[in-house]
């Protein structure tokens, strides 16, 4: 039987990157119901570490999922990322498991495990892009460099979860080919889906979306989300298809820089009437406003997977997003791509879907069929595949 350990003890952070906190709790979750099923796994989780190199260690996965899911009082980022480089080695001896998997990757232990440890990469966009992504979390380019090269090399294999990511861990940190694993995220296919619920009007009519014509964008709207191609793209194809009720709906919880600068780009782009900053959506009105959506907007300048691509497409929304990065690799055929730095192509295929009803489903049938590629039991099962790989390896 091979036994996994593996780390939740990021969810007591709430990560900086809210999708890694989706991708941990979601494959661990998943990674224990394939256990429960087959009999030949077992996994372990490091629900909580200490600052004196202790770690809380149980075989209750689900309930360790849902009890840090469920705390109010938030760890920093920093306090975090010194309990496992100093907890993990000890949590790592004490269980005796045959790998350990870190799916949050800002943390490298102080010593080398008794056993290996696969480590996950969801991007390396600070390293891609330096000039946009300076701030203090990221550092100097040569010290980002410094820590994401002795971070992925520390690690025995890494999962990439795309051939975008994979391929900037060889171009960037020379990472050997041979301790890469693509693995693709995974989402709930449930809770994504086409099929509409009886609740979905009264959620649309609750953000103001009743009745109206929308563009769905979703989630963070810093430098590479692209908020000003999308203004640009939005105010040219109202003017084309003369429909001043055609609007951008933003899903997500932007702060106060987030916030100004989408609206300055509207402003500036004369659409400042059309937009409408929803804050946070949970989940399943999310689904709502995807079935309801003309289309979503996804054109950003960069991604290690882009978790609202897949969404999007499960729920039959049709997608418009870029041409470059993981969202084509991702999309394939089943969304319109275009390049995200040009405002007329945006605004073509706005134009395409606003006026054109057949492709919209044609795109929404497209984009179902494709999102069936991204459940959490492929994810689950390919990341198992992984697990015996490295096992298998060791000398």
């Amino acid at each position: 039987m091979l036994t996994a350990l593996f780390d939740l003890s990021v969810l007591a952070a709430g990560p900086a990157n809210p999708g890694i906190g989706r991708y941990v709790s979601d494959l661990a979750l998943e990674l224990d119901r394939i256990a429960r099923e087959q009999g030949r796994l077992r996994i372990l989780a490091i629900e909580a570490l200490s600052w004196v190199g202790r770690a809380r260690v149980t075989d209750d996965v689900r309930g360790a999922v849902e009890r840090l899911l469920q705390r109010r009082a938030r760890q920093g980022q920093a306090s975090w990322a010194y309990q496992v480089r100093l907890a993990l080695p000890r949590a790592a001896r004490s269980a005796q498991p045959d790998l350990v998997h870190s799916g949050a990757p800002d943390a490298t232990p102080m010593r080398r495990l008794p056993c290996p440890r696969v480590l996950t990469c969801h991007d390396l966009v600070p390293l891609a892009y330096p000039r946009h992504e300076r701030n203090w979390r990221n550092g100097g380019l040569l010290s980002r460099y410094r820590t994401h090269y002795r971070r992925f090399h520390n690690a025995d294999h890494v999962i990439a979860i795309s051939r975008a990511t994979a391929d900037d861990l060889i171009a960037h940190l020379d990472v050997p080919h041979q301790r890469i694993s693509i693995v693709h995220n995974g989402v709930d296919l449930e809770r994504w889906s086409p099929t509409p619920r009886p609740s979905d009007d009264a959620v649309r009519a609750a953000h103001g979306l009743a009745g109206r014509p929308y563009l769905l964008c979703v989630g963070a709207a810093h430098w590479r989300k692209n908020g000003e191609g999308v203004m640009k793209g939005l105010a040219r194809a109202r003017r084309l298809i003369g429909n001043e009720e055609l609007l951008v709906a933003w899903a997500g919880a932007l702060d106060r820089q987030e916030r100004q600068r989408i609206s300055g780009a509207a402003e500036e782009a004369g659409v400042a009437d059309a937009v409408q900053l929803l804050g946070y959506v949970p989940d399943a009105e999310l689904a709502a406003l995807y079935r309801g959506a003309t289309a979503q907007v996804f054109v950003s300048r960069a991604e290690g997977f882009g978790y609202p691509v897949v969404e999007a497409m499960a729920c039959g929304c049709p997608v418009i997003t870029s041409n470059r990065s993981s969202m084509i690799e991702i999309a394939e055929d089943a969304a319109l791509t275009v390049d995200p730095e040009d405002p007329d192509a945006i605004a073509d295929a706005i134009v395409l879907l606003a006026d054109d009803n057949a492709e919209r489903r044609r795109l929404a049938e497209r984009g179902v069929h494709r999102a069936q590629h991204y459940s959490l039991r492929k994810m689950g099962e390919r990341t198992l595949e992984v697990y015996r790989h490295v096992v298998g390896s060791r000398p």
